[in-house]
């Protein structure tokens, strides 16, 4: 009846890149060859809840491109 939540993930410009539903997981690969993966809240259209902390999902992006920190669908 309702349509899955999707948290749509763009870059620092507001470009969507990709979604994943609701309670899905996010990969992050750090430049030291770390990978960490983050469970993903939906909040809104724009704001996800990602390992915890409330972000907006371009501030988000912008902080990833700041620290060099690639980050996917897992």
């Amino acid at each position: 009846m309702s349509e899955e939540r999707q948290i749509c993930f763009t870059d620092s410009a507001g470009t969507a890149l990709f979604s994943i539903p609701d309670n899905g997981v996010l990969c992050l690969f750090y430049g030291n060859g770390d990978t960490h993966f983050s469970l993903c809240r939906f909040l809104d259209q724009t704001h996800a809840e990602i390992d915890g902390v409330k972000y907006a999902v371009q501030e988000f992006a912008r902080r990833m491109e700041r620290n060099k920190i690639i980050f996917a669908p897992a």
